[in-house]
């Protein structure tokens, strides 16, 4: 059987697939799990933190009580699960790469660490009602303050250097 590769817009596309990762009624699936409109006709993947990592976090089930990473499930998305706050390394769950789930405040008594965000992901906060997390700059600055419940569906990692959980 012979695959044949079209290239549209710099964008590689197996015949028959869609750039946008986007089903018949016309949505895509965000890694967290939701759907919304497609995306436009051509999105190349934005893979700035494919190789960004959280220090102090290994892999496991993230719907554990424990700081984890796991890969995302490509068809219908990670959500984030109760009582943790989520970052996550790609905007569409097409995209791939890993979602970093933080049941913890803080790596020990610091902010978690962030190395090679270089591009954007997305965010959810699903911790317990009241409960904040900050997104945090090279001198700890807050840059993004999440209420519980709050989400974004495209965050620039770029001056991100720290997460602070809760």
């Amino acid at each position: 059987m012979m695959l044949m590769i079209g290239l549209t817009s710099g964008v590689a596309t197996a015949a028959g697939a869609t750039a946008t990762g986007a089903n018949a009624a016309g949505t895509a699936v965000r890694a967290d799990g939701t759907r919304v409109a497609a995306p436009a006709a051509v999105t190349p993947q934005d893979s700035g933190n494919n190789g960004a990592w959280v220090s102090g976090i290994g892999q496991c089930s993230i719907s554990s009580t424990s700081d984890c990473w796991g890969y995302i499930n490509t068809t219908s998305g990670t959500p984030c699960p109760a009582n943790h706050f989520c970052i996550y390394q790609n905007q569409y769950a097409y995209q791939g790469g890993k979602v970093y789930s933080f049941y913890h405040c803080h790596n020990g008594g610091s902010d978690w660490a962030l190395e090679n965000w270089n591009g954007t992901g997305e965010y959810h906060n699903s911790d317990s009602p009241g409960t904040h997390a900050y997104i945090k700059g090279s001198s700890h600055n807050v840059l993004v303050n999440i209420p519980q419940g709050a989400d974004n569906d495209d965050y620039n990692f770029i001056p991100a250097y720290y997460v602070q959980a809760c």
